[in-house]
């Protein structure tokens, strides 16, 4: 297994990683230069396809990547700046201006490591303006500061991380070094991109099980079901699920009347099949044949995982009349797709491993359930519920969320009280707040 890392950043830091480099085996790194950063937009769109995962050279272009919603975090990594690198052009500076340097001007490396670096090192005679940020930040914003610095006579001498700030104090006649990732910490996050690049070829192999399940109109004439009108509607639906498993290099096969599963793997799903593409084809057969499509998307190690996972899908959908997506993964955490931006994530495996199985199950609690009111809770950061919203998220009718909630308060998962509503002249309200973080874990339940 060959893995392939994208280098990109500066020429000048490109060839520093890959010098560093050198000792690793099974991995190719693939270069990508940029002189300006909006380029970094260009060379992630051509080529995310062919790469495992995004080595950056440094935090801008990787916090750039990320602000503009390239790549998510777990797509790549940069080297992190630590104090020796620091130390090292220090002492550069110290041979090359043959003086004593005391007051100097720095940007990019976190405070908490410059502290670390002066306490280690029994540094405190040395003067840092230290320019730390979590992000990407604008080039002339940096250079302004380390120029401020020096015609104010307050710095000695610039420390940038950054070929372009570094470019433009020299030309400016500033003092101005450069400081690199040391070749440890490349080695590192050498490492650590290998390992996630092994894990990620792992996971696409995965097999995926795309499954559609066709709804017939609510209401139907006699003898509809058999009719040719509802074959020549079949018809035309196969012709569409065709199209897609061509895209996404499945197997097509009909499981029965109105149930279709499509057999690929995660891969060529996640890279292939954009959500939007799946609401679309929702829209396309209703707008054909009047008729409701859900899909459900299961991910498995095996044939037959992928194949519980996607019948788990469908659980989860037909409890919802309207159309929607579904997926599960290998870990059994359940997504439903709301809209093409808009999506729902819960993991009710936690509330069946161990113990809370056994407990649930007493309490007459589902744990797909449980894990639902825990997640909706927390998508709409909502500390206390009543029986009324419970019921809409689970679509149960309030009598059965009433007894789910006096479950939890049982369990210790809820505390409740009395509440009159504005203007009621009834009987107060329980109201629930909900206490998942308190729940024990399957260890110590």
């Amino acid at each position: 297994m060959e893995i392939r890392l994208g280098v990109i950043g500066p020429e000048d830091s490109v060839k520093h990683i890959l010098n560093s480099a050198e000792p690793f085996a099974d991995i190719t790194l693939l270069p990508f230069s940029y002189t300006t950063i909006d380029q970094v937009d260009e060379i992630i769109h051509q080529n995310r396809d062919s790469i495992d995962q995004w080595f950056f050279s440094g935090q801008v272009p990787y916090t750039y990547a990320l602000s503009k919603q390239l790549i998510q975090e777990k797509d790549g990594i940069y080297p992190p700046l630590y104090g020796a690198s620091l130390l090292g052009k220090v002492l550069e500076a110290l041979m090359d201006l043959e003086e004593v340097v005391q007051k100097i001007s720095l940007d990019t490396i976190q405070e908490e490591e410059l502290q670390t670096t002066k306490q280690y090192f029994s540094l405190q005679k040395l003067q840092i303006f230290s320019y730390s940020y979590p992000d990407f930040r604008p080039v002339d914003e940096i250079v302004e500061y380390h120029r401020s610095l020096f015609e104010k006579g307050k710095t000695q001498v610039a420390f940038t991380c950054i070929r372009a700030v570094y470019l433009q104090l020299k030309d400016l006649g500033i003092p101005c070094y450069r400081i690199y990732p040391s070749h440890l910490s490349i080695y590192f996050t050498l490492r650590l991109l290998k390992e996630r690049g092994v894990s990620s070829w792992y996971q696409r192999s995965q097999l995926a099980l795309l499954g559609v399940e066709l709804l017939p109109p609510d209401e139907e004439e006699e003898g509809y079901l058999f009719s040719y009108e509802l074959k020549h509607k079949e018809l035309s639906l196969k012709r569409l699920l065709l199209e897609l498993a061509e895209r996404i290099n499945g197997s097509f096969v009909q499981i029965g009347d109105g149930l279709y599963f499509i057999y690929t793997t995660r891969g060529e799903i996640e890279f292939k099949l954009d959500k939007s593409d799946l609401f679309h084809l929702i829209e396309t057969v209703y707008s054909h044949s009047k008729y409701h499509i859900r899909i459900g998307i299961g991910y498995g190690l095996n044939a037959l995982q992928a194949e519980e996972n996607v019948r788990t899908a469908f659980r989860n959908a037909r409890k919802n009349t309207s159309s929607k997506v579904v997926l599960v993964d290998e870990k059994k955490k359940v997504t439903e797709y709301l809209s093409e931006r808009k999506a729902l994530q819960y993991d009710y495996q936690k509330w069946v491993d161990g113990e809370w199985s056994e407990v649930l199950r007493k309490a007459n609690i589902s744990p797909t359930a449980l894990a639902k009111i825990e997640s909706l809770a927390n998508f709409y950061k909502k500390e206390e519920v009543n029986a009324q919203e419970v019921a809409s998220w689970l679509g149960s009718s309030e009598r059965n969320a009433r007894r789910i909630l006096a479950e939890l308060e049982n369990l210790k998962l809820a505390t409740s009280k009395s509440v009159q509503l504005n203007g009621s002249k009834g009987r107060p309200r329980k109201v629930y707040r909900l206490i998942f973080n308190n729940a024990p874990t399957k260890t110590n339940i």
